[in-house]
């Protein structure tokens, strides 16, 4: 049975995380598991009181935890396990997530400034979980729309993202809309026009085509968003009334080193849906 890791916090993100959680694995058949991480500087009480507790232990997180699960599931509590751990909030995350199939994050939590759009732990998360991390903003409305977006390049990375919203989409009864975007050298951009236009256009819509191939799909099985513009724009666009979107964390424009590409990050940043971010499987959980 697969297995969703969840970090809670006490914070109003992290409880969104954990009901978005909750029916991920209603639609998995998967186990859910809520992280409440706490250290004698983070301490997480019943009652909401920040005094410092000399005595603070991991039965007082404990008794946290409980609370903090039944305030956002209410009747839906006891399905969810629920694990302590003393140490920092990402290390405790990324050390659950080495064996789980999904890391569930809020996009910010207490600690994270209010100017943010993501905190530091879902960020730290993004960058170095092995499974596939999912950065949640807002709460599950009550009922899906019916449609999962991932966006493709071409990549290796790209393709394992294809692969698992193809999954999703299933498991939801959902329709998949695999978007690419293209654009122009700013130098070219006001002489890139008639036949240029139509074979930039026609080369990304064949790309995209040989992924569908490659994954086992046809045109015909998906919606197919193919046009010129910002990865970003166009993502966080398609997004906008889907029940997730879906990217790989890296494609075509990431350089080598970095763990985390500069589109599924801004994405995970940006968009007001759920976004799921698929890892390389050579990362090695930091």
């Amino acid at each position: 049975m697969e297995r969703i890791i969840v970090g809670v916090d006490g914070s109003e993100c992290s409880a969104d995380a954990l009901r978005w959680a909750h029916r991920e694995a209603r639609i998995r058949d998967a186990t859910v598991t809520a992280l409440l991480a706490w250290n004698f500087l983070d301490q997480h009480h019943v009652d909401d009181e920040t005094t410092f507790d000399p005595h603070y232990g991991e039965a007082e997180a404990q008794q946290a935890l409980d609370v903090l699960v039944q305030r956002a599931l209410g009747d839906d509590a006891d399905d969810v396990h629920r694990e302590v751990v003393c140490d920092l909030p990402a290390t405790a995350l990324l050390g659950a997530s080495k064996d789980a199939d999904l890391l569930v994050v809020g996009a910010r939590g207490l600690g994270s400034f209010r100017g943010l759009v993501l905190g530091s732990v879902s960020q730290r998360c993004l960058e170095h979980a092995a499974c596939p991390v999912m950065v949640v903003h807002g709460t599950p409305s009550d009922g899906d729309q019916g449609r999962v977006v991932v966006g493709v390049d071409g990549s290796e990375p790209s393709a394992l993202a294809l692969e698992w919203a193809l999954e999703e989409a299933r498991l939801r009864g959902a329709t998949l809309e695999v978007v690419h975007s293209w654009d122009v050298p700013y130098a070219a951009e006001f002489t890139f026009v008639g036949d240029a236009y139509d074979a930039a256009q026609g080369s990304a819509t064949d790309l995209v085509d040989r992924m569908l191939v490659a994954a086992g799909l046809a045109p015909a099985d998906v919606i197919r968003t193919v046009v010129q513009g910002s990865p970003v724009v166009v993502l966080t666009d398609a997004a906008a009334g889907a029940d997730l979107v879906v990217v790989g964390s890296r494609g075509r424009g990431g350089f080598a080193g970095l763990l985390l590409g500069s589109v599924s990050h801004q994405v995970s940043r940006h968009a007001e849906r759920p976004v799921v971010v698929v890892p390389d499987p050579s990362r090695a959980a930091g």
